[in-house]
C-alpha cells in the first residue's frame, strides 16, 4: 500500500512537472513593446514587477535588426540587436541600453529575414550585456533573448 501511494506521488509529481515544462515551451509568447523595456532602469537594475516576472518566459518583440555577426558573407546570421527604430546602433552615440535587446538565434536565419521591421520570438533574460562586431559599434544592451523565430511585422 506505502508503495502504491509513493510511486502514485512520484507519477503526480512527474506529471505536474511535465506540464509546467510543456506549458512554458508551448505557451503563447507575451508580446512586449519598446514601453515596457524602457521601464528598467538601467542606471540602478530597477524595474516593475510586470517587468521582472517576464525573466525566462517566452515572450513576442517589434523591432529592427541590427546584425553583429553572420557568415563570411552575412547570407545567415545569428546574432544580431533588435532595436525600436530603424537605423539605430549604427550611430554614434549609440540608443540607451534599456532600448536594445542583444539576440542570439538558436539557428542562423537568412539576412533577408531580417531587413525589415520583423517580430522576434524567444525566451527574454535582463542582463547588461557589451555588445561589438562587424556591424556595429560597441553598444550596451539591457536584455537578451534566446531567439526562436522571426516573422516579418503586420501591422
Amino acid at each position: 500500500m506505502r508503495l502504491s501511494l509513493l510511486l502514485c506521488g512520484l507519477l503526480s509529481g512527474v506529471l505536474l512537472a511535465s506540464n509546467a515544462w510543456a506549458i512554458s515551451i508551448f505557451s503563447k509568447p507575451q508580446e512586449l513593446s519598446w514601453k515596457d523595456l524602457r521601464q528598467l532602469n538601467y542606471e540602478t537594475g530597477e524595474m516593475p514587477s510586470s517587468l521582472s516576472k517576464l525573466r525566462g518566459a517566452p515572450v513576442k518583440i517589434p523591432g529592427y535588426a541590427v546584425p553583429v555577426e553572420g557568415d563570411d558573407g552575412f547570407d545567415f546570421v545569428q546574432e544580431f540587436l533588435l532595436v525600436p527604430v530603424f537605423g539605430m546602433c549604427v550611430h554614434v552615440p549609440p540608443p540607451p541600453p534599456n532600448q536594445v535587446v542583444y539576440v542570439v538565434m538558436n539557428e542562423p536565419v537568412p539576412i533577408e529575414n531580417l531587413l525589415d521591421a520583423v517580430w522576434i520570438s524567444g525566451v527574454l533574460e535582463v542582463d547588461s550585456i557589451k555588445v561589438g562586431g562587424e556591424m556595429v559599434y560597441e553598444t550596451e544592451a539591457s536584455f537578451r533573448l534566446i531567439g526562436e523565430a522571426v516573422e516579418l511585422y503586420d501591422e
